[in-house]
């Protein structure tokens, strides 16, 4: 009796828990008395959901899908009913017993394994699937890493559910004083879906010489190498500039990078005169075109401009040397124009 009890609280609670969504605990009862053993469980199929393709450096949502793809692959027949009563407890058992392909409580979590990537979202509940059943997508935020390598990556889905595994009816199907016990079986398991980093161009400035003085044009150089794998197609380099530096000449035509070349743009650039001499941050970026023909624009890349020491016409007055080798030639110049003055007094 005592053992009746505790099965009958135990299906109850499981009843209240299925039809909340969340998984029923485990336990540890066995049956001897039932009429059949079914063989056959939940197949949990995982997949993602929508396009699987990402940037380096992308914030977005993965997408998973589960799908349950149970079979039931047969019946054993234990004990053979004797009167009415069991006959109908059986007939009872037996429709029950289909449920064995249903996953209870499903828990989805996601793993980057060695992707290069960063999971955001904790594990989140797919509910209860019946056989045949798809799960709505679920999502989880991930951060593709800045210097990730092109490329196909597996990600690690691990499930958490229960199935029923047996059945025992029993009790007076006249009276309606029926006892439905369950046996369920707890399953973690593992499903690895894929990721792909897609190719693409990357810049990095390698090099860059700037000529340039406060109150002046000048010229700033940068050499641009194309760091990614995918050939940077009609690729124009832009400058965003803020005060003191300013241009009407900020886009440089690149062409066509492919992976490691190098390539020089010359950028034409006015420096306010009251402009502090020090080096500047200015803002590069690349727009291209990809192998599909869609118009990129890369990441923005910060390069450092030197804006030198104004031009102090006074300092060959501070130099001793300077000073001595500039009278010299006045010297001589003073000279030699007395010299041919003379000498065209003479002549006439």
């Amino acid at each position: 009796m005592k053992r009746l009890l505790a099965l009958v609280i135990l299906f109850l609670t499981l009843s209240a828990v299925q039809a909340h969504g969340e998984s029923v605990p485990p336990n540890i009862w066995t049956f001897n008395d039932d009429y059949f053993t079914v063989h056959g469980s939940p197949e949990m199929v995982v997949s993602i959901a929508g396009s699987p393709e990402y940037d380096r450096g992308e914030s977005s949502a993965a997408l998973i899908q589960i799908m349950n793809q149970g079979k039931i692959l047969g019946f054993e027949s234990e004990n053979e009913p004797e009167d009415a009563n069991e006959i109908a407890l059986s007939t009872i058992e037996q429709d029950m017993e289909y449920d064995v392909t249903t996953a209870v409580g499903v828990m989805a979590s996601l793993s980057a394994k060695d992707a290069p990537l960063d999971i955001k979202t904790p594990p989140q509940s797919a509910g209860t699937l019946v056989s045949g059943q798809v799960s709505q997508p679920i999502q989880f935020e991930i951060k593709v890493w800045e210097g990730a390598t092109a490329g196909t990556y597996p990600l690690e889905v691990n499930l958490t559910y229960q199935f029923q595994k047996d059945v025992q009816v029993e009790g007076d199907v006249t009276s309606n004083q029926i006892d439905r016990n369950i046996l369920y079986q707890e399953v973690n398991e593992s499903h690895n879906v894929f990721i792909i980093i897609r190719e693409q161009a990357d810049f990095e400035v390698i090099e860059v010489d700037s000529e340039l003085l406060p109150g002046s044009s000048g010229i700033l150089r940068m050499t641009f190498t194309n760091t990614g794998e995918e050939t940077a197609s009609r690729a124009t380099a832009r400058l965003r500039l803020s005060d003191p530096l300013s241009s009407t000449d900020y886009t440089a035509f690149l062409g066509d990078v492919d992976p490691g070349d190098e390539v020089q743009a010359m950028f034409n650039i006015d420096v306010d005169p009251d402009a502090t001499a020090k080096t500047y941050s200015i803002k590069a970026e690349i727009e291209y075109e990809d192998h599909e023909g869609k118009t990129k624009v890369s990441d923005t890349i910060y390069v450092p401009a030197q804006v030198g020491e104004p031009e102090d016409r006074g300092a060959i007055y501070q130099n001793p040397f300077l000073l001595g080798g500039g009278l010299l030639i006045l010297v001589a110049l003073a000279y030699g124009y007395m010299k041919q003055r003379k000498g065209r007094g003479s002549n006439d």
